[in-house]
């Protein structure tokens, strides 16, 4: 069939499940009723709103998973970081706990690498490895299908604009090439490294992905180029269908984006020269902190930032939902209104998730 549609029944059970955040973490959000998962007709608006619900109520439920997990991530930084157990339960119960979770572990960063440059008799320098993000090409086009009738999967080239396709390549890959690993690499090292030289390059044992000069075949991930066609492929910029309409563009990069899979990075920090025995017990807890908890968090910062953009535009294109519904039924209209609302509940929801992940990642500098 030439469509991609939905199942009715199976996004009533979507929504009836609600979001993935107990009540008490939810406050006001918006959300859209459980009716609203029933075919709304087959025209083209119809086929719109019933997209944009899928699209809003997926972006909705992404953004509380999302705010646990940095709420997750400040939990594992307060716990290296030795802040008090009565401190961290205290900020579990306030009415924000995400917020003031991670407030209380930033100044408990702060505070230890204050002490430690005030213990050290060298120099201090931040290694980083900058997370990546990616989206599913193919689920991409499935949801472009579900919304725009003039788009159908497979007939014409999708573009990854500000990034690099990677997939399995049955062929000759043109590019890198990301192997699964635990031993030696002789390219970078995506994971966990047991021993580095001056530089920051792993001269240890990698655990994880090392990534290498493609010559050939690739046994693991292609990054670049295949010869022939990708196979279950992922783009870590922008996915550009050649021909989609602007307002399913919107709502499909939030969708995608919000469910974005990313990858943390890493980051530690290298100490030349004297420490002093204070300096070197913090030293330890900082180490352990940005390797876990802190680690997650500027991943999650990137991932929501990202969302954060896209969710903007659903937001803006849902607000022109109900004007669309008038020729339907009334049923349509408050559907169309109830995912207008949940659209801006939600990105308000993401915009204070950046902002605590921003505050977060702030916390380390190097003077």
């Amino acid at each position: 069939m030439r469509r991609v549609r939905h199942t009715s029944l199976g996004l009533v059970a979507l929504l009836a499940t609600g979001c993935a955040v107990p009540p008490s973490q939810r406050g006001g959000a918006a959300t859209i009723p459980p009716t609203c998962g029933g075919d709304l007709g087959a025209s083209a608006a119809a086929e719109r709103i019933e997209a944009f619900v899928i699209a809003v109520h997926q972006f909705g439920d992404a953004a509380n998973t999302l705010n646990l997990q940095l709420l997750t991530g400040c939990r594992q930084m307060a716990g290296a970081l030795e802040v008090p157990v009565d401190e961290i339960a205290a900020a579990a119960t306030s009415p924000n706990p995400t917020e003031a979770l991670c407030a209380r572990a930033s100044r408990q960063l702060r505070d230890d690498l204050a002490a430690i440059r005030g213990g050290v008799s060298a120099r201090a320098e931040l290694v980083a490895t900058a997370p990546v993000c990616s989206v599913s090409v193919d689920a991409y086009a499935t949801c472009a299908a579900q919304c725009d009738a003039s788009f159908t999967p497979g007939e014409l080239e999708v573009q990854c604009e500000g990034g690099e396709l990677r997939g399995s390549c049955s062929a000759a890959c043109t590019g890198r090439c990301a192997v699964d690993i635990n031993g030696a690499c002789s390219g970078a090292c995506e994971g966990t490294c047991s021993a580095y030289d001056a530089q920051g390059n792993c001269t240890g044992t990698c655990q994880g992905r090392c990534v290498a000069q493609a010559t050939g075949t690739c046994a693991g991930e292609c990054r670049g180029s295949c010869s022939v066609r990708f196979t279950e492929p992922v783009c870590t910029g922008r996915v550009r269908p050649p021909r989609i309409d602007a307002d399913c563009r919107a709502a499909c990069d939030a969708r995608l984006d919000a469910r974005a899979t990313c990858t943390p990075g890493a980051m530690r920090f290298n100490f030349s020269g004297d420490v002093s025995s204070d300096a070197s017990g913090r030293l330890a807890r900082v180490q352990a902190a940005l390797a876990g908890g802190f680690r997650t968090v500027v991943g999650l910062r990137t991932q929501l930032e990202r969302a954060a953009r896209s969710g903007a535009e659903m937001a803006r294109a849902a607000e022109q939902l109900p004007r669309a519904a008038a020729q339907l039924s009334a049923g349509a209209v408050g559907c169309a209104v109830a995912a207008s609302q949940a659209a801006a509940s939600a990105v308000a929801s993401v915009n204070v998730s950046v902002r605590v992940s921003v505050s977060v990642s702030a916390s380390v500098s190097v003077q």
